[in-house]
């Protein structure tokens, strides 16, 4: 009776593999960005979004203020903390705050992004190699259905016990 209680309710949710869902989030700062000289400006801004790994659908929004000049180009470039790199995805203009937008990525795409490796660089009239900087870091969003097999999983092995 017990096996059957568990398996019927293990049959109300599928097992097949499915996409992910994850959060986007970093902080921009002139230390992060690698030019030279080095920019002691106070600019700041903030990356959020989210990532679907079903859709390949990178949606985001980008904030910044405080700039010493006017924005002239944004990107999400490949690269490791410290380390310039090329772009991988253009931020279309005209460039305000917060910028928002969505944009549809490859598999290496994917694979760089989940793996730390991207980050956005704001460009301005003063600074034109990049005048904050911030990477990415993706969070994975737990599924529901996740979370509630795992909580029937224990209360399974707690009916066990006894």
């Amino acid at each position: 009776m017990k096996t059957s209680l568990i398996l019927s309710l293990l049959s109300l949710f599928p097992l097949t593999a499915q996409g992910a869902l994850y959060n986007l989030s970093g902080l921009m700062d002139p230390v992060q960005a690698t030019t030279n000289p080095a920019n002691t400006g106070n600019g700041s801004g903030t990356i959020g979004g989210t990532y679907d790994s079903d859709t390949k659908l990178l949606s985001y929004s980008i904030t910044f203020q405080d700039l010493t000049s006017a924005v002239t180009n944004m990107h999400f470039h490949l690269g490791a903390p410290g380390t310039a790199g090329g772009v991988e995805v253009a931020v279309p203009g005209p460039w305000s705050s917060p910028q928002n937008g969505t944009a549809t990525l490859s598999q290496a795409h994917e694979d760089n992004l989940l793996g730390g490796l991207w980050y956005v660089n704001v460009h301005t009239e003063d600074f034109g190699a990049g005048e904050i900087r911030g990477q990415v870091a993706a969070t994975l969003v737990p599924e529901p259905s996740t979370a509630l097999l795992a909580g029937l999983a224990l209360c399974g092995m707690a009916f066990r016990r006894r």
